[in-house]
């Protein structure tokens, strides 16, 4: 078999695992989740990086981008780069009463990296101001955005914000604009995570065969042709 054939074939079932990533906006059931009560109160300090356990009990770890300029700036829990903050209590946004947050304090865009993919990551977002503002969730395939806006309802009304792929195993929360106060694009919380277990799809052995020996045959035409 010549080279093009191998590189033909090779080429084109690669083509077959490859999986867009695309946009969630509804919260999913969910597979699995992390709830940041496990990081402790309300007021606790988050460190940089922080590590962390899904409900299931994947490990994970997350970190913000800019820790040393928060510590500059907010000093009020002693320690914190970010921070635990509860809905209704220190924070005042549209999240549900009660729900515990992970606030970055001004430290920027935030990070989660877990031991295992998911299909499916993403959670609640908001600005610290008010007003309208930009989030965005990056993962290794690209960006996604989506319009919020903050207005101190506690009804559980923030938007949720995900990214749906295959084998997401990182995930870059942030914000690209904020309506009030355009230099605060890195002052925000989120709320639980929601993961959705990994899933690959693989074709069936008998497609393969059958797609295989077209390349085959698509390989020996164009082979014939270059030779002539």
């Amino acid at each position: 078999m010549s080279k093009i054939s191998f590189v033909l074939i090779a080429f084109l079932l690669s083509a077959l695992t490859v999986h867009a990533d695309s946009l969630v906006t509804v919260r999913p059931a969910g597979t699995d989740s992390v709830y940041w009560s496990q990081l402790g109160p309300d007021q606790t300090p988050i460190p940089s990086p922080f590590s962390f356990t899904t409900t299931n009990g994947v490990s994970g770890t997350g970190s913000y981008a800019y820790p040393a300029y928060s510590e500059q700036i907010y000093t009020d829990w002693s320690g914190e780069v970010g921070g635990i903050a509860q809905q209704g209590f220190d924070w005042g946004g549209n999240f549900s009463n009660g729900d515990l947050l992970n606030w970055t304090e001004y430290s920027g865009a935030l990070t989660l990296t877990f031991t295992q993919g998911y299909s499916q990551i993403g959670a609640q977002i908001e600005s610290g101001d008010w007003y309208n503002f930009t989030a965005q969730i990056c993962d290794a395939n690209g960006c996604f955005t989506e319009n919020g806006y903050s207005a101190g309802t506690n009804d559980n009304s923030a938007i949720y914000l995900g990214i749906a792929g295959s084998d997401i195993t990182w995930v870059t929360f942030s914000l690209t604009y904020d309506e009030e106060n355009p230099n605060n694009i890195n002052n925000f919380a989120i709320n639980e995570v929601t993961l959705d277990s990994s899933e690959t799809v693989t074709p069936e052995p008998g497609s393969l065969l059958l797609f295989g020996t077209g390349l085959v045959g698509l390989a020996g035409a164009l082979r014939r042709r270059f030779v002539r």
